[in-house]
């Protein structure tokens, strides 16, 4: 009886054990562990998106000069079979934005404005803000395009970004970024 109470014992412990080990582990969101999934769009893949459409809008005009623009963040749309929220990559717009320091960003004219509790209570008191109309829009749009060979599948995702003044409505500045993975299922690296 002492044996199979001490034997039921350790192969309880031994279960316990192994169901609470973890191979999980943390790694850098921009280094070559990172999984790449052929049916979803990654981190990394906003990451090489906001990263180039960045470097190509705050190269144009619109920047230049000493009078900052104020952008404001209009609607952008996830056209893909994926769920995930948008700002993952226009969080990384408006920060690549204010960190250029050749312009600011509105929050009272922007989708995500209703974010900002405590303006919203300010404005409510006369008086009390002023609201400055933005000179620039900023919309977007990410489209996936799949399809496959064989075993093998490929999938686009087709970063779209486009700057317009707000008073003429008038593109100033149009960007894209393709990001294609190809394979026969998700891989680890980039």
């Amino acid at each position: 009886m002492k044996n199979s109470i001490l034997f039921l014992t350790l192969a309880v412990s031994a279960l316990v054990y192994v169901g609470c080990s973890s191979d999980a582990h943390y790694i850098d969101p921009e280094g070559k562990d990172t999984i790449v999934s052929l049916n979803k769009v990654d981190i990394q893949d906003f990451q090489m998106a906001a990263e180039s459409l960045i470097a190509d809008m705050l190269g144009w005009d619109s920047f230049a000069g000493d009078k900052k623009p104020t952008v404001a963040l209009s609607t952008v749309v996830n056209n893909t079979a994926n769920n995930f929220d948008v700002a993952l990559i226009t969080n990384k717009v408006q920060q690549a934005i204010l960190r250029s320091r050749r312009a600011k960003v509105s929050r009272a004219m922007s989708v995500d404005s209703d974010m900002d509790a405590v303006r919203q209570k300010a404005m409510d008191v006369e008086g009390a803000t002023t609201t400055e109309v933005p000179t620039l829009s900023l919309t977007g749009k990410i489209i996936e395009v799949a399809t496959n060979a064989g075993k093998t599948k490929q999938v686009s995702y087709v970063f779209q970004m486009q700057l317009a003044e707000v008073a003429t409505g008038d593109l100033v500045w149009m960007g894209e970024k393709t990001i294609t993975k190809q394979g026969k299922k998700n891989a680890v690296g980039w």
